[in-house]
């Protein structure tokens, strides 16, 4: 006769899974007690005070952190199998990245024949069904607790506290207050990815059977409901469905486009949804028609550019060459970027920043000059015909915009979005840095008070890459990200690398004392010692210490530049230049 077990599913909670355990141990006192648990993968872990996305972490801290895990889950466990002394127990656990979803592979993998799940105040029995979304997925690696053995934490929620279906959108709460008892009907029922009907054993003294079949009647009521609620979702979805397609086939042409998103803008004005902005005098206001007639009514021929505030179209208004950007409705970014960008750029004058030269309200639309020849990106990793002497001035450039931006008072503008594609080329390869729609400015204390550094707390934006860790963790938002963003783009202009991991191909670089195998030799012959001494600069912009960057208005620090764009600045002496360099260092 096969032994007698009873699986028991068991969270993190202990007091909860204490009691589930103990009455488990009372109900069946001959079966075995079989402990499983589902690890839910976490996908954060402690940064710097803070926490940061387990993917960005170093591989080293990641391995550690999965052994702080490990441990903690062993201790859990032991606890747990403390709780009924020399009863035999065992234990076993896997990882997924869906609790409900996990308990179906282990109950196939363990062909679990009887599972209790969740926890319960009367320990009820009851006869039902419990239904999931979506076919199990591949069998994940189970493991059987020993004293020694590993294992994993659990996710922050129960497995009965919160069921969570497979679509995403059903939630039922509270079915903590019933524990089910369950009995698997064969293999093959399992294989279809769904655990049909069990049934109850046990006999209940007279006494308690009116109230359990009162708690059974309104565990099926929630039952019938949640499945009644999800008809209604699946009815939902798929006329949501219906109609994106008919949205999708509406606009399958930029003019299209352009005219729905024109309709749906008037709306939103006649509702006064988007408030109409109090405009200084030299910015122009353009009508719909007048943006429609300039861009050839939306020709795909116009269309230059697709960002995440929507399309941008080259046209002509007055005989002047300009760049029209429009809001997409459904776009990640919306009004109150286009106000930001039009109260930012309204007040900006500064002959490398982009120019607004009106706006078109029914559209949420700006215009811009026209920039001719792209983003800095676009000439980097296609031609890469800029010489080193370009890059320098370009570098020389943005730094000025950025030192105006942060020297602005009361109020510090932080960019918050610096990139090579944010910085763009007129024809003669003059730089002008663009989109402004996630700037933020920051109160600057009085020149007495300034002991600490300006800051703003905000939501995490910006682009992988260029974003600084410090900010994307604390949500604190200073001059510094800027610098971060900024040593980047230094680094990948003079080196024409575009890895996310730039800085630790660079610091190997100046480690082997072999500047010259990152500098992009594409752009000529590089002023060696002044090159290095910029990367090394650049590098402290990327430190993750904050205090370490280099002020960006600060022209001391920025000395390697200025020579360097001097040296640019006065080609029949560059070698002079090099020679003053290296006996000044």
């Amino acid at each position: 006769m096969d032994e007698e077990e009873i699986h028991i599913a068991v969270g993190k909670n202990f007091r909860k899974e204490k009691a589930n355990i103990l009455w488990a141990a009372a109900r069946f006192p001959r079966a075995t007690i079989v402990l499983v648990h589902v690890h839910w993968p976490s996908k954060w872990m402690p940064f710097m005070g803070g926490k940061v996305l387990y993917k960005f972490a170093d591989e080293k801290e990641k391995e550690m952190h999965r052994a702080k895990e490990t441990d903690a889950m062993v201790k859990m466990l032991s606890q747990y199998k403390n709780l009924c002394g020399s009863r035999k127990v065992r234990a076993h656990y896997l990882s997924h990245d869906d609790v409900l979803a996990g308990v179906v592979n282990l109950i196939k993998k363990l062909k679990i024949k009887r599972i209790i799940i969740g926890s319960s105040n009367d320990h009820l029995e009851h006869t039902g069904s419990i239904g999931y979304g979506g076919s199990a997925e591949s069998l994940a690696s189970v493991h059987e607790l020993s004293d020694d053995s590993n294992g994993y934490t659990t996710p922050p929620s129960d497995f009965a506290d919160e069921i969570m279906y497979d679509d995403g959108v059903i939630q039922m709460d509270g079915a903590d207050e019933l524990a089910t008892e369950t009995e698997t009907k064969d293999e093959e029922s399992i294989e279809t990815g769904e655990l049909n009907s069990y049934e109850e054993e046990g006999e209940h003294s007279s006494g308690e059977t009116a109230h359990r079949t009162d708690e059974i009647q309104s565990f099926r009521s929630t039952t019938e409901r949640a499945e009644e609620l999800m008809e209604e979702i699946d009815k939902l979805q798929r006329k949501l469905k219906e109609l994106q397609e008919e949205d999708d086939r509406s606009i399958l042409s930029p003019r299209q486009k352009a005219a729905a998103a024109s309709l749906k803008k008037e709306k939103r004005l006649s509702t006064g949804r988007y408030p109409e902005l109090q405009l200084p005098q030299h910015i122009s206001r353009f009508s719909m028609s007048m943006i429609s007639k300039a861009t050839g009514n939306f020709c795909s021929g116009n269309l230059i550019g697709e960002g995440g505030y929507g399309p941008v179209y080259k046209g002509k208004l007055g005989g002047v060459a300009v760049a029209i950007k429009l809001l997409r409705p459904h776009g990640r970014q919306g009004f109150p970027e286009y106000k930001q960008e039009v109260v930012v750029l309204s007040r900006m004058e500064h002959p490398h920043i982009v120019r607004l030269m009106g706006v078109c309200p029914e559209s949420c639309g700006l215009v811009y000059e026209h920039l001719p020849n792209g983003t800095l990106l676009d000439i980097l990793s296609n031609s890469k015909s800029l010489s080193w002497k370009d890059r320098v001035r370009i570098l020389g450039e943005q730094r000025s915009a950025l030192a105006y931006l942060h020297s602005c008072r009361p109020h510090a503008i932080i960019h918050a979005d610096l990139k090579l594609t944010n910085i763009l080329l007129d024809a003669a390869n003059s730089s002008r840095l663009g989109d402004f729609g996630t700037a933020r400015a920051v109160h600057v204390k009085p020149l007495q008070d300034q002991a600490d550094t300006i800051c703003r707390r905000t939501n995490p934006m910006g682009t992988t890459g260029y974003m600084d860790p410090v900010f994307f963790v604390t949500g604190e938002l200073t001059a510094e990200s800027d610098v971060y963003a900024f040593g980047v783009v230094v680094l990948q202009v003079l080196t024409g690398l575009l890895d996310l991991n730039i800085a630790d191909q660079v610091r190997e670089a100046l480690k082997m004392d072999a500047v010259h195998s990152v500098l992009d030799a594409s752009a000529g012959s590089w002023p060696e010692v002044q090159a290095e001494k910029l990367l090394r600069l650049a590098l402290r912009c990327c430190s993750l210490e904050r205090k370490r960057r280099p002020a960006i208005t600060c022209d001391a620090e920025w000395r390697s530049l200025d020579i360097m764009l001097r040296m640019a600045n006065s080609p029949s002496k560059s070698r002079k230049w090099t020679s003053i360099s290296i006996h000044a260092t």
